[in-house]
């Protein structure tokens, strides 16, 4: 039976203690991509996921996202940057990053975030 889920902003029981592990990056350029993942809901056909996520500080380039994902941001902050645009997006600012988009991922603090990811 599917039912909803309930996202809690510190993640499930215990998650917000679990260590920080190394984080996967599309080309990294600086920073530390230390950080956890918590996956509320993945489905194979078509591939979607929905989770949380946190990092400590990094910026890593993107020569083509892979998918297309929404973000809510609960704590600290990111700018995205690409020719002609540069949008910082703090705690409390939802955004959409779609597939194929080319560019900076610039996090200069701590980030907590849910996510949606559609590939």
């Amino acid at each position: 039976m599917t039912l909803p889920i309930k996202f809690s902003p510190t993640g499930p029981d215990g998650w917000m203690q679990k260590p920080d592990v190394p984080q996967e990056t599309a080309k990294f350029i600086d920073g530390l991509p230390m950080g956890n993942d918590h996956v509320y809901f993945d489905r194979a056909n078509p591939k979607f996921r929905t989770g949380i996520w946190r990092s400590q500080p990094y910026t890593e380039w993107y020569d083509s996202y892979a998918a297309d994902e929404f973000m809510y941001v609960l704590e600290g902050e990111v700018t995205l940057e690409s020719d002609g645009f540069s949008e910082t997006y703090r705690a409390g600012d939802a955004f959409f990053v779609p597939k194929g988009f080319t560019g900076y991922w610039r996090q200069t603090q701590p980030m907590l975030k849910y996510y949606v990811i559609i590939e």
